[in-house]
């Protein structure tokens, strides 16, 4: 039987194939920023410091979402000139990171972050 690891590896890899070149990285980290797993494609990326950098912006998303009474938090979209970052709860355990083109398919690129945190969900339980 594979570790849990080993499929959350899986889904990284079933991801990444999926958005093909449309995607630079990806991550599963722990709320408090540790890498639990990560697929980084391009070489200048810090599977590290994304996973550091997007809790804190999970933790402060959340935080922001409470104080302004908008419901519960669902993703953050950091759109840059070259690249967007998606995070987004992969229910309470784990966060999902990807790094992608500026022009990717947002709707693709859902769809696909959708599947893999229901995987990610019923691996680490929710």
């Amino acid at each position: 039987m594979p570790s849990k690891r080993e499929l959350l590896e899986e889904v990284l890899a079933n991801l990444t194939d999926a958005l093909g070149a449309d995607i630079f990285g990806a991550l599963v980290a722990t709320p408090d920023g540790q890498v639990v797993v990560s697929a980084m494609l391009k070489g200048g990326l810090s599977a590290e410091k994304l996973a550091a950098m997007a809790a804190a912006v999970v933790g402060t998303s959340e935080r922001l979402s409470k104080v302004v009474e908008a419901g519960e938090f669902n993703d953050a979209l950091i759109r840059c000139s070259s690249q967007n970052i998606l995070t987004k709860r992969a229910g309470r355990r784990a966060i999902l990171v990807c790094v992608v083109k500026s022009d990717a398919n947002v709707g693709l690129l859902n769809i696909e972050v959708e599947d893999a945190i229901d995987r990610i969900k019923s691996i680490l339980g929710v």
